[in-house]
């Protein structure tokens, strides 16, 4: 290997490792981030969300999720009549066993 090869397989490492240091002080910044409270789960979704650069079936899919959290549920609305669900089903159930015409054919 000549010393020219050499000098550009090292600037091509210094390169590679210059790339990689950026790419782990950003994780650092994020991880860093979370720890402090500044970015969580529902932050991480918005941010997926909002970019346009993503594909429509992520955003789509980080929004859905997302959406949980960003909008409350309405109340439900539960109608009680007095009865349970099951002595209502039973009652309906006993009605139609009592239609129920037996008959034996007479010889």
């Amino acid at each position: 290997m000549t010393d020219g090869q050499k000098l550009a397989r090292a600037a091509e490492l210094l390169q590679q490792q210059t790339a990689k240091i950026q790419e782990l002080e950003a994780e650092i910044d994020r991880l860093h981030r979370v720890i402090e409270g500044s970015c969580d789960g529902l932050m991480h979704l918005q941010r997926i969300y909002t970019d346009p650069k993503l594909p429509v079936g992520v955003t789509t899919k980080a929004a859905s999720v997302a959406v949980a959290y960003e909008r409350a549920k309405p109340p439900s609305v539960a109608i009680n009549a007095g009865i349970s669900l099951y002595d209502a089903l039973e009652r309906k159930r006993l009605e139609a066993k009592a239609a129920v015409i037996d008959v034996k054919p007479v010889a």
